[in-house]
C-alpha cells in the first residue's frame, strides 16, 4: 500500500509553513457525558450547561463506515466520564463548539490520529503535527490504516 502522493506533497508543503493558532482561543472545562461519534463529544460544565464539542483538526469515519464504531469506542475509552479541558477554536455551521480536547495535559485529538482512528482534517487545519501523526499511523498500519483501502468520511 502506498501513501497517496498528494498527501505527501501537502504534508511537505505544510511542514514549511508554521501552524496557525487562534489568538482568541478560550478554555472550557467539564465532564464528558456523551460521545456521539469519534469526533464529537458532549460536555457538562460546572454550571451544568451541556455543550456539543466537535474535535478540531480531525475527521473520523462515520458510524456506518468501517472503523466508525471503533473510533467512537476508542474516544469513549479515553474521555467518557472524565473531566477535560477544551481549547475552543471556533464554532461550526451547526453551532457546535470546535476545539482541542485535553485530558491531564495530553492532546486527545492528536492521540486519536496517532492511534489510527482519524484523519488529519486538512480542509480545516494547518497544524502539521496531525499530518505527521497520520503518516506515522499509516506507516504502522494502526487502526483504520490496517484496512487496505480506508474510506474517508
Amino acid at each position: 500500500m502506498s501513501y497517496p502522493l498528494f498527501r505527501c506533497f501537502a504534508l511537505i508543503f505544510l511542514l514549511i509553513i508554521s501552524p496557525v493558532s487562534p489568538a482568541d482561543a478560550r478554555m472550557l472545562e467539564g465532564r464528558v457525558v456523551g460521545v456521539r461519534d469519534g469526533d464529537t463529544i458532549e460536555l457538562l460544565d460546572a454550571a451544568r450547561e451541556r455543550h456539543v464539542i466537535r474535535l478540531a483538526h480531525i475527521d473520523t469515519p462515520e458510524k456506518a463506515q468501517p472503523y466508525g464504531n471503533r473510533a467512537k469506542q476508542f474516544v469513549s475509552s479515553l474521555v467518557y466520564g472524565k473531566t477535560v479541558s477544551i481549547e475552543v477554536t471556533d464554532r461550526d455551521r451547526y453551532g457546535r463548539i470546535v476545539g482541542v480536547v485535553y485530558l491531564e495535559g495530553a492532546n486527545v485529538n492528536l492521540l486519536i490520529v496517532k492511534s489510527g482512528y482519524a484523519w488529519w482534517y486538512r480542509q480545516y487545519s494547518r497544524d502539521v503535527s496531525y499530518g505527521r501523526s497520520e503518516l506515522d499511523a499509516f506507516e504502522r498500519q494502526s487502526g483504520l490504516w490496517a484496512d487496505s483501502r480506508p474510506v474517508p468520511p
